[in-house]
């Protein structure tokens, strides 16, 4: 065992964090070692802090636990614990920082109303020791103070205390140095132990996205290019007494622009990819930790260029921009013309005579289309705790909950078509009980 004790100094507020102070107390007492803090003084009686102030003079390390509570305020408008620190820090004790996360849930009496002079404090600290850690649970805050304590005496020994009867004994230094080895190892299977005790049991949630599937005719899409305008002497013949000039005048002053013609191509194109290219979209929510996910929510944002819409959703065509033509007015007035001369040529035969007077077959679809409705079962969300949603671009999913190792899978309420080629990354952001805040993955598509 190390003959040289230290004298640990530990500041915090108490009430709010008493349980882990108490705890650390008694770390520092089981590495043998003096630990001494506030239990022994009265943050009231201000005429205490002569007694602090000589205390932390003559302590070999300094050790500040911060929660989220600044605490009693001395004569100088600042907290006891801040005035500890900031005279640590004027005599360069050597100070190890722990502070808590603000994401940690408190109750309210271990929490400030009002946070501005612990989060000032908080960044004092920050500043000041580089080397300050957080935390969140009391297990994680004990490991971490029994280690970073250990390797600062083990790194930066200060001057400690002695025996009075041990001052000059080489046996005793002799049996320290061997000992050494042992306390060593003692420490580092105690730290070991204390690693895999608070390793905390949570739900890791992951979801995957099917791809959607494309062909070589994907950017293959037909194009509607802007004609000429019709001149008279590119009128045939044989079509000119069925078309006027005013037609061709019409149609000239009728031509769409070029900024018209490709938002068109734009939208064809899009009901292109949408005929052709929609594919389920197929969700898989898996559990992937170590105990249930409770109350899941799961929001999966897409990018532009990846749509989804619902299965079933009708989009309309967009209305093709270039007035009618007149040559082909004309060539369907001069077909009519022709077709209409040569009914008159054979109005003397019966169609009966030739085809006979039973030719003429109905088809009434109407008995069909009510057979079918009838049949159509309608679709009800059967269990309102497990739901789904489209809003704009992102699909919502909800979970009551989802046991470890577990997979579910959804694929038939939304369809997935992509409008552009590229590599597209998928937001996904998941939260449920088990989470201290919401958790963000990303996952790319390649189209």
């Amino acid at each position: 065992m190390n003959l040289t004790k230290y004298q640990v100094f530990i500041s915090s507020t108490y009430s709010d964090i008493e349980d882990e102070r108490d705890s650390i107390i008694k770390a520092v007492l089981e590495m043998y070692h003096i630990p001494i803090g506030m239990e022994m003084f009265s943050a009231e009686d201000e005429d205490q802090w002569e007694i602090i102030r000589r205390t932390i003079e003559v302590s070999d390390y300094y050790i500040l636990i911060l929660g989220l509570r600044y605490g009693s305020k001395t004569s100088d408008g600042i907290s006891f614990t801040q005035k500890e620190y900031q005279y640590a820090l004027e005599n360069k004790i050597p100070i190890l920082a722990f502070v808590m996360n603000e994401t940690v849930p408190l109750s309210k009496d271990k929490r400030d109303d009002d946070l501005t002079e612990i989060n000032n404090f908080r960044e004092l600290v920050l500043k000041n020791s580089r080397m300050a850690q957080f935390w969140s649970l009391k297990e994680e805050l004990i490991k971490n103070v029994s280690i970073s304590l250990m390797k600062q005496i083990m790194q930066k020994p200060a001057v400690g205390w002695v025996r009075g009867d041990k001052l000059g004994s080489e046996e005793a230094l002799t049996k320290e140095l061997a000992s050494l080895s042992k306390d060593n190892r003692q420490l580092r299977e105690k730290i070991s132990d204390l690693e895999s005790r608070i390793s905390p049991k949570k739900p890791i949630i992951e979801v995957a996205i099917d791809p959607p599937k494309v062909d070589e005719n994907f950017n293959k899409f037909e194009k509607l290019i802007l004609p000429n305008k019709v001149d008279l002497n590119d009128i045939a013949e044989h079509l000119q007494k069925f078309i006027s000039n005013e037609d061709i005048e019409k149609y000239n002053r009728e031509f769409p622009t070029e900024l018209e013609i490709e938002h068109y191509n734009n939208e064809k194109e899009r009901i292109y990819k949408l005929d052709n290219y929609s594919t389920p979209l197929v969700l898989h929510v898996s559990n992937k930790g170590s105990m249930k996910a409770n109350n899941l929510f799961i929001d999966i944002i897409f990018p532009d260029g990846l749509l989804v819409y619902i299965k079933g959703e009708k989009f309309s065509k967009p209305k093709n921009p270039l007035p009618n033509n007149p040559i082909k007015m004309a060539q369907s007035r001069y077909k009519k013309n022709q077709e209409e001369a040569f009914r008159k040529s054979i109005s003397h035969i019966s169609l009966d005579n030739v085809f006979g007077a039973d030719s003429q077959t109905r088809f009434d679809m109407r008995n069909m289309n009510e057979l079918l409705v009838r049949n159509v079962m309608p679709i009800t969300n059967i269990n309102q705790d497990n739901w789904t949603n489209l809003k704009g671009n992102k699909v919502t999913i909800k979970l009551n909950n989802l046991l470890h190792t577990r997979r579910r899978t959804f694929d038939d309420e939304y369809m997935l078509v992509p409008l552009k080629s590229g590599s597209y990354q998928i937001e996904i952001r998941t939260i449920c009980e088990e989470y201290e805040s919401t958790d963000i993955q990303m996952i790319e598509v390649v189209v």
